[in-house]
């Protein structure tokens, strides 16, 4: 009886340490598990190679006259005295083309020489018709000295004055149109005749189209070159109604050209406001000069800001700021462990956004402002996103 008395015991000793040691080992995995999944609320590690191989730089706050922007788009225009159409009052064959496009040309420069035979018949009939304007002028004379003398009859002195008055009318018909050829009556008048026409430059500027080539034949409706004056270039912007009462002259532009891949800023200042709203698109028209750059042509697109009320701001590159669920931050570098550097998120009020500069409103004041990722947010964001992915198996 006992026997059996202290094999139960025994039994019962053995079970109770097994039970022991299997509650004392659950509670160490617990444990363990517990300090592999901890990890502080936006605080991120990384090592000193992830830090090189991301790019990420320090810095801090910096300050620059940001405004609050009016935005606005339009494109680079010219008045429409600084563009000239290069063309001939009368067809003709080309003969010489003396400058390419791109070229630079000066006021009265030949651009493009012309001939055909209509030019001298031109010459010869202006020739003919002042001829016959002298000799009808002095049978004016001598007719109306013999109808005052009842010589002749007063209806011979008035078909003579007819013819007169004619002639003289084609002459300046004619006249005119040597003018408009670029041939000169008086040099014609002394017998000078040209088989030539020579189109001149109308002012300084550039050649922007050439469209004929030596041979073709043009007429007065064909553009033969286009010809610019880059000196009163400027940009025309469509503004919405809403923003009008805060448009005013003398106000900052600053324009980038989307087509141009170095993202380079350009500035001008407002000349002119327009009075009339378009209906369709609810805008007005602002007119901007700008200093003039070789790089700005006519016809380009621009996205402008207008600066209305500009003073300096707290700012942060763009890269910088990172927005999460809402709410916009910057990462800090606050501190390190062991071989680890690590990163904190800091919450902000974002501002004016303007030419890659974000105006960081307020801040968390605890937080170290001289330890700034300047470069290389959107790593860390990425790195974070992680880590809450992590969380979750």
């Amino acid at each position: 009886m006992n026997i059996y008395i202290n094999r139960a015991i025994q039994i019962l000793l053995i079970a109770t340490i097994v039970l022991s040691s299997c509650g004392s080992n659950g509670k160490q995995v617990d444990h363990h598990v517990h300090e592999e999944e901890h990890h502080d609320e936006g605080v991120i590690e990384l090592t000193d190679i992830q830090v090189k191989q991301a790019g990420i730089e320090i810095g801090t706050f910096s300050y620059h006259t940001l405004g609050s922007n009016i935005e606005a788009n339009g494109a680079i225009e010219l008045p429409p005295n600084n563009l000239a159409s290069i063309n001939v009052s009368m067809e003709g064959f080309v003969e010489d083309i003396r400058f390419l496009e791109g070229a630079e040309v000066k006021k009265g420069q030949t651009l493009v020489v012309l001939k055909h035979p209509s030019y001298i018949q031109l010459q010869q009939d202006y020739l003919q018709a002042i001829s016959q304007l002298t000799f009808l002028e002095q049978e004016l004379v001598r007719q109306k000295t013999l109808a005052e003398a009842k010589v002749s009859a007063e209806k011979t002195f008035q078909k003579i004055q007819s013819d007169y008055n004619g002639t003289r009318a084609k002459v300046s018909a004619l006249t005119e149109k040597l003018r408009f050829l670029g041939i000169s009556p008086g040099h014609v008048a002394k017998g000078n005749i040209q088989s030539m026409v020579y189109l001149p430059a109308p002012f300084n500027g550039t050649i922007t189209q050439l469209n004929v080539h030596r041979g073709q034949l043009v007429t007065p409706n064909d553009v033969i070159m286009e010809v610019i004056d880059r000196e009163h270039m400027h940009v025309e912007l469509q503004v919405f109604q809403s923003d009008i009462p805060k448009v005013k002259k003398g106000q900052k532009i600053l324009f980038t050209i989307p087509a141009f891949e170095n993202g380079s800023v350009y500035e001008g200042r407002i000349s002119l406001v327009g009075k009339n709203l378009d209906l369709d698109t609810k805008t007005i028209r602002v007119h901007g000069h700008f200093e003039e750059q070789e790089i700005l042509i006519p016809g380009l697109y621009v996205e402008a800001q207008i600066v209305t009320e500009p003073q300096m701001r707290r700012v942060l590159p763009e890269d910088a700021i990172i927005r999460d669920e809402g709410h916009y931050y910057y990462f800090i570098q606050s501190g390190k462990e062991g071989e680890h550097i690590l990163f904190e998120k800091v919450k902000i009020q974002e501002g004016i956004t303007e030419l890659g500069l974000t105006e960081v409103a307020a801040f968390s004041s605890d937080s170290d402002t001289t330890n700034i990722v300047t470069k290389g947010a959107f790593y860390l964001k990425s790195e974070m996103n992680k880590e809450k992915g992590g969380h979750g198996h």
